[in-house]
C-alpha cells in the first residue's frame, strides 16, 4: 500500500515539473462535417452486342470473378399498352407466365428453378417488361430451357388465373387504406388521366375487376415476343457457349411486339388541392407535383442537378427545412418521375397531420426562394454533382447490379453508351443550367397539391390556400369538388 502511494506521488510530482505530457488521441475532427471522399477510377462494363435469327438483341458483359450469371430479358412495351378500363393487365398476365407452362404445373415449376438453383423473377413497368434469372453458370442451358417452356407455352389456366387475380385483388385493398400509396395513385390520375401514365402497372381494383381471361391471353400474344426485345446476360460464360444456349433454347421463339398506338395522357387543366379523406390519420402524404420532360428531355442533366441540390438528398433545402430545422416529418424528398414520352416532377413528404397545412407552406416556400430571391449556389451544384458521379460505381458491384443497370439503360432506350456519356454531361452542367432548370420547373403556381390525410382535421388549413379542392376517392377516382357549404 505504502508502496503504491509513493508511486502515485512520484507521477503527480513529474506530471507537475512536465516530466510526462499525455496527449490525448488524435481522431476525426467533430467540429465540422467530413468532406466527401475523392472519386473512384470507374469506367462502363465493356458491352458485347449480336442479334439473334429470330430478331433477339444479346448484350453481354462477362465477369469471371464467381461462376454465376444474372439475366435480365427486357420486352420493349409494358403496360402502358393494357386495353382501356383494364390497368393491371400486363402485370396480371405476367405474374401468371410461371403458374403453369408446357404441361408443367406452378408447383412443378418452381421446384425445377429450385433444383437448378435459379432465381426467376418478372415485372411490368410502364413502358418495359422484364424477366429475370439469376443462376449458376453450369446451368445456364437447363435454366434457359425452363425459361423458353414458360415464355412461348404459358397455360393461363382458369383457376390460375382466378387465384391469381384475387391475390393481387387483395393486395390492390390492402395498398387503399395506405395514405402514402394512395397519394401517389391520385397523382398520376390528376396528372395524366386515364391516359398514358395514369396507373401503376398494377392498376386498381376498379379497373383488375374487370380483366377477363381472354383479356390476358390477347395481352401476352401482344407483348411476348422475341423482334425487339433485348436479353441482358452478365457473368462467367465463354460468349461461343452463351450463343450457342441461346440459340438453341430461344431460337425457336418467334414474332414482333403489337405497334399499336398507346392512349395519350389527358393533362389537368386547373391548379388545386386534391384532397382524399383518411378518417382517423394521425399522419398526411403531401406531394407537390407538376409535368416535366421524360427520360430523353433535352435538359435531363440540367434538371436532374438542381432537384439533386434542392430537394434530392438528405442535405438538400427540402429535407433539412422540414426534417431537420421544423420537425414535421422523417423525411422530404424531391424527384423527377420520368417514363418515355412524359413525366412529372414532384416533391413529396408525409408529416404529422397538424403540420400538414405548415408543410405544405414551407415546400411552397423553398419552391419560391429557389426559383426567385434564394437560387440554387455554386456550392449545391458542386456538392450534387459531386454525389451523383460518385454513386455510380456502386451500382456496378454486383453481377445482379451490372444486369439491373443494363437493363434500365434497354428499357428507357438510353442506347450502349449512357454511363460512358453520363459522367462527361453531369460535370458540363453549369450554376447557370442547374439556376435555369430551377426557374423551370420551380414555378410555384404549376404545382398540383395532393393531400391524403385526415379531412376533418385538416381541411380549415387547406382552405387558407384560397386554392379550389377537389376531393378523390382511394382508387385515384375523382369525386367532385368540395362543396359550397364545406368551402366555407
Amino acid at each position: 500500500m505504502k508502496w503504491t502511494t509513493s508511486l502515485v506521488t512520484v507521477f503527480v510530482i513529474s506530471m507537475g515539473c512536465g516530466g510526462v505530457q499525455l496527449q490525448e488521441p488524435k481522431g476525426p475532427d467533430r467540429s465540422q462535417l467530413p468532406g466527401p471522399a475523392a472519386a473512384s477510377p470507374w469506367s462502363q462494363p465493356e458491352i458485347e452486342t449480336w442479334t439473334l435469327d429470330n430478331g433477339l438483341n444479346v448484350w453481354f458483359v462477362r465477369q469471371t470473378q464467381a461462376p454465376l450469371l444474372a439475366m435480365q430479358l427486357v420486352l420493349p412495351r409494358g403496360s402502358a399498352t393494357d386495353p382501356s378500363g383494364r390497368a393491371g393487365t400486363t402485370a396480371l398476365m405476367v405474374d401468371l407466365l410461371d403458374e403453369g407452362a408446357d404441361g408443367l404445373s406452378a408447383l412443378e415449376i418452381s421446384d425445377a428453378f429450385s433444383q437448378l438453383a435459379t432465381d426467376y423473377g418478372v415485372s411490368a413497368g410502364i413502358d418495359a417488361t422484364t424477366v429475370s434469372m439469376a443462376m449458376l453458370a453450369d446451368k445456364l442451358d437447363a435454366s434457359l430451357s425452363l425459361l423458353a417452356k414458360i415464355l412461348t407455352k404459358p397455360e393461363f389456366a382458369e383457376a390460375d388465373f382466378n387465384r391469381v387475380k384475387a391475390q393481387r385483388d387483395a393486395r390492390a385493398l390492402t395498398s387503399e387504406s395506405n395514405p402514402s400509396s394512395v397519394a401517389f395513385v391520385v397523382a398520376r390520375r390528376v396528372m395524366n388521366g386515364t391516359g398514358y401514365g395514369a396507373y401503376s402497372p398494377n392498376g386498381v381494383r376498379k379497373t383488375l375487376d374487370q380483366v377477363t381471361q381472354d383479356d390476358v391471353r390477347n395481352q401476352y400474344e401482344k407483348l411476348i415476343k422475341p423482334q425487339g426485345a433485348t436479353v441482358v446476360i452478365v457473368g462467367d460464360v465463354e460468349k461461343a457457349a452463351l450463343e450457342a444456349a441461346l440459340e438453341k433454347n430461344l431460337g425457336q421463339w418467334t414474332g414482333r411486339q403489337d405497334q399499336s398506338p398507346i392512349e395519350p395522357a389527358i393533362k389537368p387543366t386547373k391548379v388545386g388541392i386534391r384532397l382524399v379523406d383518411f378518417p382517423g390519420s394521425s399522419q398526411s402524404m403531401v406531394i407537390a407535383i407538376r409535368q416535366a420532360g421524360g427520360t430523353t428531355a433535352p435538359d435531363y442533366y440540367q434538371s436532374e442537378v438542381f432537384n439533386k441540390a434542392f430537394a434530392g438528398a438528405f442535405t438538400a433545402r427540402v429535407n433539412m427545412n422540414l426534417r431537420e430545422d421544423k420537425g414535421y416529418t422523417y423525411g422530404a424528398r424531391g424527384a423527377f418521375m420520368r417514363l418515355l414520352d412524359d413525366g412529372a416532377y414532384l416533391i413529396y413528404a408525409k408529416v404529422k397531420g397538424e403540420t400538414t397545412k405548415a408543410s405544405i407552406d414551407e415546400i411552397l416556400k423553398e419552391i419560391r426562394l429557389v426559383s426567385g430571391t434564394k437560387p440554387i449556389t455554386e456550392d449545391e451544384v458542386q456538392s450534387a454533382k459531386s454525389s451523383m458521379v460518385k454513386g455510380i460505381p456502386g451500382r456496378f458491384e454486383r453481377m445482379a447490379n451490372v444486369a439491373g443497370e443494363l437493363s434500365g439503360i434497354v428499357a428507357k432506350k438510353r442506347g450502349l453508351a449512357w454511363y460512358k456519356s453520363r459522367i462527361d454531361k453531369i460535370g458540363k452542367v453549369t450554376l447557370a443550367l442547374a439556376q435555369d432548370a430551377a426557374k423551370k420547373y420551380a414555378a410555384a403556381d404549376s404545382f398540383q397539391i395532393i393531400v391524403a390525410g385526415d379531412k376533418a382535421k385538416i381541411l380549415d388549413g387547406l382552405k387558407s390556400f384560397g386554392l379550389p379542392i377537389f376531393l378523390y376517392d382511394a382508387q385515384g377516382d375523382y369525386l367532385g369538388p368540395l362543396s359550397a357549404d364545406a368551402a366555407k
